[in-house]
């Protein structure tokens, strides 16, 4: 089976990820949003998706959305992104996750990215395994069941030079279009 594809995402991509999500398991989107979202989603919420103060990513597979990741300029926090990611239940732990995270971690680097945010359930055992392989340098603080890594700005090591030929490959294309 052929890996999705990754591009970068937009207002258009707004119903093909409401229908995602409406999808995910119940676990799945509590480990995503740490809440109730809705199903479908509030078109505020997807918006806030699709066009955060970073950038966002979807993945594709036969033109169904199966993957999203985003970074998004931490508030209070100057020079650090926060990243995060969701993947469809079906296209869970086969690396998707961090290959988008991989583009949307270079891509924030290149935006003036210092630090990185991620803000992980306790309970959400892949993930916590994921950033600790990752980002082993990270620093981490409780608040309740959540956990807030704090690492620095730098993309998962088996995936640089792949991520930052496709950050750069979605910007171009971004461009383009504009």
């Amino acid at each position: 089976m052929r890996s999705p594809a990754i591009r970068r995402a937009g207002e258009a991509d707004l119903d093909e990820l409401a229908l995602m999500l409406t999808g995910l398991s119940d676990l799945s989107l509590y480990f995503r949003f740490q809440a109730g979202v809705g199903r479908p989603p509030r078109p505020a919420l997807l918006l806030r998706m699709l066009c955060p103060s970073g950038a966002s990513w979807v993945a594709t597979r036969d033109d169904a959305v199966v993957g999203h990741a985003m970074w998004a300029w931490a508030v209070g926090s100057p020079g650090t992104a926060e990243l995060a990611a969701v993947i469809s239940d079906p296209e869970q732990h086969r690396g998707l996750g961090v290959r988008m995270l991989a583009i949307a971690a270079a891509d924030a680097i290149a935006s003036g990215a210092t630090h990185f945010l991620f803000v992980v359930s306790s309970a959400n055992d892949a993930s916590l395994r994921m950033i600790r392989r990752r980002w082993p340098d990270a620093t981490v603080e409780r608040d309740g069941s959540l956990l807030m890594f704090h690492a620095p700005a730098r993309v998962p090591s088996q995936s640089v030079s792949q991520a930052r030929s496709m950050a750069a490959t979605s910007t171009s294309a971004a461009a383009a279009v504009s």
